[in-house]
C-alpha cells in the first residue's frame, strides 16, 4: 500500500500531489433519542455547515476498538484502590467478562484540502511535490516543509474554520489522531491502535510526521492469496479485500450508496446516523464536491432542455409522454427552484463509502448483505463494486484523491437534502468515568456505558436521579446497583477521609434492600421501625435546633388532620417552638406543653377560649395516638433516641408499618384513612428527614439517599419540598436522592413543587412500560416528544419484551432509556455488578432469601444513642 503523504504537521497533512489536507476532530451529538426540536437544531447547524464548505471534503466516521483494559483504567480513574480492595476485585473481573467482547466506540473527523492562495503559492507546491518524488525515487534524502509554509498552512486553516458557523463543535485534529486513521483503516479488527484519548500531551520529539510505518500493508483484492485451487472463481463472491499486515489479515468488504429515494423527508432520511444502530461497528465516508448555487445553475438548465428535447419525441404518441418524465421534469423544476431560491445555497454531490468487517471472509460478507437487505427495504441501494475494493479502501483515508469509482457512485443533492442524513450524529452516553453500569444497546459492537453518580456535583451539577418503570422492569435492579456503584467508588484520591454511602428506607415485605445493603461492600446497620421498634424517633429528640420544630411540626399537621394555619394549627406550631426551647424536648413534653395551655387564661389573646379549646383537643388526640401500638416509636421518652453508627450503608427496616396505597392518599380520601395507616406514613416522612440530616453532615463523603416506590414521600406538600430540598442542595452537600417509581408523576408531582424535581434531576432511567399513557409521561420525562408513536413503541414493546423465550427474556433483561448528566439519551442495558454475593442478592424472586433476612436482622446489633 502506496500513501500519497509526505509529511503531518499539527492537524495538517502535505500530500504527494501538491494538496495540503486539514483534519478537524467533530463533536458527536446523540440524535437518535433527541427531541424534534433538537434534532431540527442539528440539521439547520448541518445546512450551515455544508453549504460553508467549497470544493473537496472528506466526511470520515469510524469506530475505534476499545481495548478492555482501558475501559478498566476509566473505571478506577481517581479511585483510591489501596481503600477499596473490594473494587480492585471487582475491576479484575470486569476486565475478565469484556476481553471476550468486541468493544468500539465512534470518532468523526472533516477532512478539507486548502486551496492555493495564487498562482505563485500553486507552481512552488507542485515543485514541491515533484520534486520530493523524485529524490526519494532516487533514494536522496528528501527536504522537510518548510517552518514558514507550516505557520502560513496553520493560520490558513483556522480562518477556514473561522468561517464556519458554530452549530457543528469541531477541534483540530492531532498528529496522533491523523496517523490512527491510517493505522486502523489497515487493521480493523485486529489488534487495533488505540484511539488517543483526548487531551493526551504530545510526546513525540520532531517536527512533523510521515505514515511510512502504515504502508507496510498488502491489499488483495479479493483475497486472491486465500484461494487453494487454480480454477477461476465467481468474483461476484470475493467482493471483499484482504489486507494483511504485520499484526494479521483483515478482511473488509466496501460497499457505495448508489440509488437514493427520489425525495426526503425529515425525520425519516438519516442514513447515516442509523449506521450505529447496527449490531456491529461500521465506518462510513462521504466524499463531497461542494459548489455555489450560481456555477450549479447552467448545469440544470442544460438537464431541463434535454428533458423538453425528450418530451419532443412524443409529440406523435398516442399514448402521451411517460409519466417518469413528467415526474423527472417535475423533481427538475422544484431542484432548480430551490438552487436559485437563495444566494447561500449549494449543490453538494456526495459519494457514500460504508466499510464492515470480519476476521474472516464470511464474516464480512455476511455483515456487509446485512446492511445491504436493510437499506434495500428502505428505497437505497448499496452495492460491493467488483474489483474496486482497494480503490475504495484509498478513498476512505484523508489526502488521498477521490478514486474514480467513487466518482462513479455520486448524488446531486442540495445541502437540506444531504444534511437529512445525519452526519456527525453518534450515540455517546454516560461518564468518562466510573464503575460499568451497562451496555448501550444498538451502538455498533457492544460499547461501555461508565456512570459516576459523585461527579454531578464535583463539576456544580446534582446527582440525583430517577428510575421509572412497571413492575419486574428492572427498575428497582438498577438502583441497586447504583446503591453498588456509589459504596465501591466512595474512596477518592484527591480527598482525604472520603467515602460513599448509602440510606435506605426499606419497605418491601421481603426486606430485600435489607438483604443486598448486607451484601455489599463495607459495613451495614439495620434499624427496624416497627411496634416492637427498642428505639425512639421522637423528632423534638432526634433533631436540633430550628429544623427540629419544623420537621415535628410537618410530621404532626398531616398525622392530626389538622390545617397548618388553622387555630389547631397555629396552636401546635406555638406549643412545638416553646417546648424545643425548653429543657429536654420531647414529645411527652409537647403534651404537657399543650394541657398546660388548656388550662391557662391568656387576657391578651383575643381567641383565648378558642386556644384553649384547641389545645385540649390537641391533647386528646396526641394521648390517642401513643396508646397505638406505633406510638412508642414517638412518644415513649424511656426508648433511647436512635443512633446512627459510622456504617456505610444504613437502612430503615419499615416492612411490618402499615402504609396507604397510593389511591388512598389522594385527598379527597385522606379524611378517612385509618390511623395506623396514616401513623405510617408520617413515620416514612420522619425517616426521610432524618436520612436527609445524615446525608447533608459530612461534606467529604458522598451520600446517596434511596427511596424505592416513593409515591408515598411525594403525596404530601411536606414530602415533595423534602425531596426537593434532598435534590436541590445536594450538590452543595456532596450527596442526591435516588427515587424511583412506576410513575414519573410519583417522583414529581404535576404541580410546580413537582416540576421543579423533574426538572433538575441529572439522571433519568425509563424502562418498559406497557402502559402508552404511562410510557408518553416517560418521554416527556426524558425531554422527548410524548407524542411519537415511534418512541411509545419503543417503551412498550421493545424494552425487555416479556414474550420472549425464558434464555431471552434473561438476556434482554435491564434494557432501559437513560438520559445522562450531559442530557443524552439512548438506550442502555443495565449490568448487575460483577460481585457473586452482591448478584445474588439482587434480585426480587418472591419466595427466596427469607430465611436468611429473618437470620440477617437478628443478628444485627442496634447501638444506641442521641444523633448530634
Amino acid at each position: 500500500m502506496r500513501l500519497p503523504v509526505r509529511h503531518i504537521s499539527g492537524h495538517l497533512i502535505w500530500t504527494t500531489s501538491a494538496t495540503t489536507w486539514a483534519c478537524w476532530r467533530v463533536d458527536t451529538d446523540n440524535y437518535t433519542h433527541a427531541s424534534k426540536s433538537t434534532k431540527r437544531e442539528r440539521l439547520d447547524a448541518l445546512e450551515s455547515l455544508f453549504k460553508a464548505l467549497r470544493g473537496e471534503a472528506l466526511l470520515l466516521s469510524l469506530c475505534p476498538q476499545v481495548d478492555a483494559a482501558s475501559v478498566v483504567t476509566r473505571m478506577t480513574a481517581g479511585v483510591d484502590l489501596d481503600a477499596s480492595p473490594e473494587y480492585v476485585d471487582l475491576s479484575l473481573r470486569v476486565l475478565d467478562q469484556l476481553e471476550g467482547l468486541e468493544l468500539t466506540g465512534r470518532v468523526d473527523f472533516l477532512c478539507v484540502p486548502l486551496p492555493h492562495l495564487d498562482l505563485k503559492d500553486t507552481v512552488r507546491a507542485v515543485a514541491s511535490s515533484v520534486q520530493a518524488e523524485m529524490m526519494g525515487a532516487l533514494g536522496l534524502p528528501v527536504a522537510p516543509i518548510r517552518r514558514e509554509e507550516e505557520k502560513a498552512r496553520l493560520e490558513q486553516a483556522k480562518r477556514m474554520a473561522a468561517g464556519w458557523p458554530a452549530g457543528i463543535k469541531l477541534r483540530p485534529a492531532t498528529e496522533a489522531e491523523i496517523l490512527w486513521i491510517y493505522g486502523h483503516s489497515a487493521r480493523r479488527g485486529i489488534s487495533e491502535p488505540l484511539l488517543p484519548e483526548d487531551g493526551t500531551p504530545r510526546a513525540l520529539r520532531g517536527r512533523g510526521h510521515t505514515v511510512r510505518a502504515h504502508t507496510e500493508v498488502i491489499l488483495d483484492e479479493g483475497g486472491r492469496s486465500d484461494r487453494t485451487s487454480k480454477a477461476p472463481s465467481n468474483p461476484f463472491r470475493r467482493r471483499y479485500l484482504k489486507v494483511t499486515s504485520e499484526h494479521g489479515d483483515s478482511y473488509q468488504a466496501f460497499s457505495m450508496l448508489s440509488e437514493m429515494p427520489e425525495s426526503f423527508r425529515f425525520p425519516g432520511s438519516e442514513y447515516l446516523s442509523i449506521l450505529d444502530e447496527f449490531g456491529f461497528p461500521v465506518d462510513w465516508a462521504v466524499r463531497l464536491h461542494v459548489e455555489a448555487g450560481a456555477k450549479a445553475e447552467p448545469k440544470s438548465r442544460r438537464q431541463q432542455r434535454e428533458l423538453a428535447h425528450q418530451r419532443g419525441e412524443y409529440a406523435g404518441e398516442t399514448a402521451g409522454v411517460p409519466a417518469s418524465l413528467d415526474r423527472a421534469s417535475l423533481s427538475l423544476d422544484e431542484y432548480r427552484d430551490r438552487l436559485t431560491s437563495s444566494s447561500t445555497e449549494v449543490e453538494i454531490r456526495p459519494a457514500v463509502a460504508i466499510c464492515v468487517w470480519g476476521e474472516t471472509p464470511e464474516e464480512a460478507n455476511q455483515r456487509a448483505t446485512a446492511l445491504a437487505h436493510h437499506f434495500g427495504g428502505n428505497e437505497y441501494t448499496l452495492v460491493r463494486p467488483v474489483g474496486d475494493q482497494a480503490a475504495i479502501f484509498h478513498g476512505m483515508l484523508p489526502g488521498t484523491k477521490t478514486p474514480r469509482p467513487m466518482l462513479d457512485y455520486a448524488q446531486v443533492l442540495l445541502a437540506r437534502d444531504f444534511a437529512m442524513a445525519m452526519p456527525f450524529c453518534g450515540a455517546g452516553l454516560g461518564d468518562d468515568a466510573g464503575m460499568l453500569f451497562g451496555l448501550q444497546l444498538n451502538g455498533g459492537g457492544v460499547r461501555p456505558v461508565l456512570v459516576d453518580f459523585s461527579h454531578g456535583p464535583r463539576v456544580n451539577a446534582n446527582a440525583s436521579a430517577a428510575f421509572v418503570g412497571e413492575l419486574g422492569s428492572g427498575k428497582s435492579v438498577a438502583m441497586k446497583c447504583a446503591m453498588y456503584s456509589i459504596l465501591t467508588t466512595g474512596h477518592r484520591t484527591d480527598t482525604k477521609k472520603s467515602r460513599g454511602r448509602a440510606l435506605v428506607i426499606d419497605r418491601t415485605p421481603q426486606q430485600e434492600w435489607s438483604r443486598f445493603a448486607a451484601a455489599c461492600p463495607g459495613t451495614t446497620q439495620i434499624i427496624r421501625v416497627d411496634e416492637n421498634a427498642g428505639v425512639s424517633l421522637d423528632p423534638l429528640r432526634v433533631f436540633r435546633g430550628p429544623r427540629a420544630a419544623r420537621y415535628t411540626e410537618s410530621f404532626l399537621t398531616p398525622l392530626l388532620d389538622i390545617g397548618g394555619m388553622s387555630i389547631e394549627g397555629i396552636t401546635l406550631a406555638e406549643a412545638i417552638e416553646a417546648t424545643r426551647l425548653a429543657p429536654n424536648p420531647s414529645m411527652t413534653a409537647l403534651m404537657q406543653t399543650l394541657a398546660e395551655r388548656a388550662r391557662t387564661e391568656d387576657p391578651e389573646e383575643p381567641n383565648d377560649a378558642a386556644v384553649r379549646a384547641a389545645a385540649s383537643e390537641l391533647v386528646r388526640k396526641l394521648r390517642s395516638l401513643a396508646k397505638k401500638d406505633l406510638g412508642r416509636v414517638i412518644f415513649d421518652p424511656n426508648l433511647p433516641v436512635v443512633r446512627i453508627t459510622d456504617a456505610d450503608s444504613i437502612v430503615f427496616a419499615v416492612d411490618r408499618l402499615g402504609l396507604p396505597s397510593k389511591e388512598e392518599l389522594a385527598e379527597h380520601r385522606l379524611v378517612s384513612l385509618e390511623v395506623e395507616k396514616r401513623f405510617g406514613w408520617r413515620l416514612m416522612y420522619l425517616m426521610t428527614a432524618l436520612c436527609r440530616e445524615i446525608a447533608f453532615a459530612n461534606q467529604d463523603e458522598f451520600c446517596g439517599v434511596f427511596l424505592d416506590e416513593c409515591w408515598w414521600l411525594t403525596s404530601s406538600a411536606e414530602g415533595s419540598n423534602l425531596l426537593l430540598e434532598l435534590i436541590s442542595d445536594g450538590r452543595k452537600h456532596h450527596a442526591g436522592a435516588f427515587a424511583g417509581s412506576h410513575d414519573p408523576y410519583d417522583i414529581g408531582p404535576k404541580n410546580e413543587i413537582g416540576d421543579k424535581i423533574r426538572a433538575l434531576l441529572s439522571h433519568v432511567f425509563v424502562f418498559r412500560h406497557r402502559s402508552k399513557t404511562l410510557a408518553a409521561r416517560c418521554l416527556e420525562f426524558l425531554d422527548l416528544d410524548p407524542t411519537d408513536a415511534e418512541m411509545i413503541k419503543r417503551i412498550t414493546e421493545n424494552l425487555s419484551p416479556i414474550n420472549l423465550s425464558d434464555s431471552e427474556r434473561i438476556l434482554r433483561a435491564g434494557e432501559c432509556l437513560y438520559r445522562d448528566l450531559r442530557k443524552r439519551v439512548a438506550g442502555m442495558k443495565v449490568l448487575i455488578p460483577a460481585d457473586e454475593r452482591a448478584a445474588e442478592a439482587i434480585h426480587t424472586t418472591p419466595g427466596q432469601h427469607q430465611d436468611a433476612t429473618e437470620a440477617l436482622l437478628e443478628t444485627q446489633a442496634l447501638d444506641e444513642g442521641a444523633l448530634v
